[in-house]
């Protein structure tokens, strides 16, 4: 059960929300709500709810303010902003913040428990990436336990093959940095620094795997954007450097706060145009919702609350992209992953990645590969074929 509080001055709207909602019915809590942002932030900080609905313009204490003081003080609360003003500036500031979703008003039931399903999901996504740091530290210890007793040495890293990382699951790591600013550098090193100092006995062994995990998320968002790691790297990427910022929790956070300064640097060098944040957080909307048949330019227009021929528009100027292309291009990447990877069948495949008719997918998978899906998934299996 997701607990909810909504933060709204109009009493029309605040009762329309908590009455239209058949809250026995789905998997929210109404726990609390308030007619103004400074009332909110006293009964938030004792509920705890998981997501707050908050109207952006408010007496005493607007919902812009309310956000940033929730951010900061609860950051894992996911916040839902809700509008009557289509600006842009509304937008950018609230996405500069870290609010969830930006939605204008008037808001229909249908459109509102939507958006609360699509938060919950990132609430779930985040308990499952500390549930895998949790079981990755326990296979960890374990495995450190058996070389213990087996006599051998615990860890040596000097056997770092950097061309395998690619295939390296760097899910968690990878999702904290591709949309961060600097101002996130401090605290998310902090969280592998607070982690590594409660892992004395493993700490060599785990900051390997993170420093793993980072590189490799490092790697493909570089490579993304045309680029080459040894480019950005602020220090030498080989065997003795390796040990050297496993070795120590200080010198991990030092080494890692100055990959991540630069990596973001050439990123943002690298995502030309003034609309930079927006395009980031469509782009993210995108990455995040790409296997939803229901995805289109208008509700990710909606998800940064611009026009969508405002979008489409600077979509296409700053990445030199089409909005549809890109989204083309994120579903083929997972449909090709799906098909090397998996044994499910094109048809399944299609559903997975978004496209409704398994036909419209064959035609646009070979469109953009020039092979059908069959003949793309043989290809690959002659080709790995071992001999």
């Amino acid at each position: 059960m997701y607990k909810v509080f909504l933060a709204e001055d109009e009493i029309v709207v605040r009762e329309g929300i908590r009455n239209s909602i058949p809250w026995d019915q789905t998997p929210y809590s109404l726990v609390g709500e308030a007619p103004d942002g400074e009332i909110a932030l006293s009964m938030i900080r004792d509920i705890k709810p998981d997501i707050l609905i908050t109207d952006i313009r408010m007496p005493f204490m607007d919902g812009l303010v309310l956000s940033r003081i929730v951010k900061k003080t609860l950051p894992w609360i996911k916040i839902i902003i809700l509008s009557g003003h289509d600006e842009f500036e509304y937008a950018r500031e609230a996405i500069s913040i870290g609010v969830e979703e930006y939605i204008l008003k008037p808001v229909s039931l249908q459109e509102m428990l939507k958006t609360m399903d699509k938060v919950a999901k990132r609430i779930d996504e985040e308990k499952d990436e500390l549930l895998s740091i949790a079981e990755l530290k326990a296979v960890i210890r374990s495995g450190q336990d058996q070389l213990r007793n087996s006599g051998e040495a615990v860890f040596d890293p000097a056997g770092l093959d950097f061309s395998s990382l690619r295939n390296y699951d760097s899910d968690v790591f990878y999702k904290k940095i591709k949309y961060a600013s600097k101002k996130d550098i401090d605290s998310i090193v902090g969280e592998y620094g607070t982690m590594l100092e409660k892992s004395r006995g493993e700490n060599h062994v785990l900051a390997y795997f993170l420093f793993a995990e980072i590189l490799v998320a490092v790697l493909k968002i570089v490579e993304a954007l045309g680029g080459n790691i040894n480019d950005i790297a602020p220090f030498s990427l080989n065997n003795n450097i390796i040990r050297e910022i496993t070795g120590s929790p200080a010198v991990f956070s030092e080494k890692i706060t100055s990959l991540f300064s630069a990596l973001i640097e050439f990123r943002d060098s690298h995502t030309p145009g003034r609309y930079k944040s927006v395009i980031v957080k469509a782009r993210e909307y995108i990455d995040r919702n790409f296997f939803t048949a229901d995805i289109s330019l208008y509700s990710a227009a909606s998800h940064v609350g611009i026009s969508p021929n405002y979008l489409s528009t600077v979509f296409a100027r700053e990445t030199g992209e089409k909005f549809i292309e890109y989204l083309t291009r994120i579903r083929i990447e997972k449909a090709k992953r799906l098909l090397q990877e998996t044994a499910m069948k094109s048809a399944d495949i299609a559903r997975e990645t978004g496209f409704c008719d398994p036909h419209y997918f064959s035609s646009i998978f070979k469109k953009n590969t020039g092979l059908s899906p069959r003949e793309f998934r043989l290809d690959h299996k002659k080709t790995n074929k071992t001999p």
